[in-house]
């Protein structure tokens, strides 16, 4: 079969999220699916370069279709499936809900990795009028015309039952997997890393992600000023990832406001090689969010052998299993009790790392990928 992959979603050259992660996801399918021919949807020259050139270890040929117009347009909607009908692709997989409706032969597999945009619908102000409405009405069409959906979570399935009436038969789960980089390295090493990169010697408590609202970045920074005086002395905080300007204002005023400024790091995008130095360097990671399609920051800090402290919503219980510490995502205090009970602990802090070497073992990349490469060879058989 012809497999068309769309790899739109990844938008600039220090990929973070979810086009990380579907990235990493087009790699390992290049490398285990031997049945099946692939090509790769690219709207500029640009990105396609680049992510040819991420590939470059995989020994593998591709069709390559640029296609001028990305994913939020209205072309998309209407002639992607000329492209794709014209060419004779058998399937269309989109790693997301922004695809036409409107395919005839070519049967289309789109992967949800959240609801973001219908439970915080703020996020959808860079968005035109017309395409803002669009991708309020249009899901809806989307997910009826899609062959199968994929969802990352056992939360993210229950929502798109409950808000789009979705069929249960027609959803697949298949949880993301831990890249092997995310493992335990040499404490010196790390050390040398961070002191060097990041300009950080003290220790740290570590957050991992972007700083739109719903990742309740403020409530962690009142969690680390709830926390007692000798271990704010002790510790300091990093916030690590790509900063939104329409939303990093609110954060740094919570620290001043407190007088953190001294004692709060930012370091910016973090280079996916980075991340296993930054991770290993912590003692302890923080994920406080009010809603995450999966939470893969968890797993990763815990294959690096870093305790993890965390929300109890969405779908953060589901992934960190009983190898996490969990807190309302609005209970500030609660949430700094957890850091500090580990922070005070080393046998709690122990049985917490040990727990989450076991936990990491339920996801892998191996067992995510074969299981897309099964609902792309049912619709072989039908």
């Amino acid at each position: 079969m012809l497999i068309a992959f769309d790899c739109r979603i990844i938008r600039d050259k220090n990929p973070a999220g979810i086009a990380r992660v579907v990235l990493e996801l087009l790699k390992k399918l290049l490398v285990f699916d031997k049945k099946n021919d692939y090509a790769l949807i690219f709207d500029s020259i640009e990105m396609k370069d680049f992510i040819i050139h991420n590939l470059r270890h995989i020994k593998r040929r591709c069709k390559i279709f640029i296609v001028p117009f990305g994913m939020l347009t209205w072309q998309n909607i209407f002639y992607m499936p000329k492209v794709l009908e014209d060419r004779n692709t058998d399937i269309f997989y989109v790693p997301y809900y922004f695809a036409s409706p409107f395919f005839k032969k070519t049967r289309l597999i789109i992967t949800v990795f959240d609801l973001i945009h219908f439970f915080y619908p703020g996020m959808q102000k860079s968005f035109t009028r017309k395409m803002y409405h669009y991708i309020r009405l249009a899901p809806k069409m989307v997910f009826a015309k899609a062959t199968k959906i994929v969802t990352i979570s056992m939360n993210t399935s229950r929502d798109l039952v409950r808000q789009f009436k979705v069929p249960t038969k027609k959803i697949k789960l298949i949880p993301m997997g831990v890249s092997d980089n995310f493992r335990v390295l040499d404490k010196k090493k790390t050390k040398d890393f961070i002191k060097e990169k990041f300009n950080v010697t003290k220790s740290y408590i570590l957050y991992v992600g972007r700083n739109e609202p719903h990742k309740n970045i403020k409530a962690l920074v009142l969690a680390y000023y709830y926390l007692p005086d000798d271990l704010k002395d002790r510790y300091q905080l990093i916030i690590a990832g790509k900063e939104d300007i329409r939303y990093g204002e609110p954060i740094r005023d919570t620290i001043k406001r407190y007088g953190l400024e001294k004692l709060v790091t930012f370091t910016g995008y973090v280079d996916e090689s980075d991340l296993p130095f930054i991770y290993n360097g912590a003692s302890v990671f923080v994920f406080p969010s009010f809603y995450e399609g999966f939470g893969l920051p968890i797993l990763e800090a815990m294959a690096c052998g870093v305790p993890v402290v965390a929300s109890n919503y969405s779908s953060l219980p589901e992934v960190g299993g009983e190898a996490a510490l969990y807190a309302d995502p609005y209970d500030v205090k609660k949430i700094s009790k957890n850091i500090e009970s580990i922070l005070s602990s080393q046998i709690l802090k122990e049985e917490m790392i040990k727990k989450g070497f076991e936990q990491v073992k339920n996801f892998t990349w191996f067992s995510a990928t074969n299981s897309l490469i099964e609902c792309f060879e049912e619709l072989r058989q039908k």
